[in-house]
């Protein structure tokens, strides 16, 4: 780990081990996004103080996919068909996803 990720990570506030979710840091502009997401796992299970850890695949997954899709949709002005080329999926599996967000609103932080 470099050293100006050590210091980022030292700065990290408590109050986010309150938070539900996983929270990025500001990192720099050239970080990878592997480097992001990393970052934030390994913040999350500090937080997390002992504390018994379950489902976090399905934690990372869900606080990724959807904004990585509404993402993309805003970008291809809601071409599904477009969006699920570009995410290499099928277009009925991206309209399932899309269902089940319509059924879970997402909340803001």
């Amino acid at each position: 780990m470099s050293s100006a990720t050590a210091a980022e990570l030292a700065q990290v506030d408590n109050r986010e081990a309150h938070r539900e979710g996983l929270t990025v840091i500001q990192m720099s502009r050239g970080e990878p996004l592997r480097e992001c997401v990393r970052t934030a796992v390994r913040v999350y299970l500090r937080n997390m103080d002992g504390q018994e850890v379950q489902g976090l695949h399905r934690l990372v997954m869900d606080e990724v996919e959807r904004p990585l899709i509404e993402t993309v949709l805003e970008s291809t002005n809601n071409n599904q068909s477009v969006t699920a080329r570009i995410l290499g999926i099928s277009r009925s599996t991206l309209r399932k996803k899309l269902a089940c967000y319509a059924e879970t609103p997402q909340t803001k932080g």
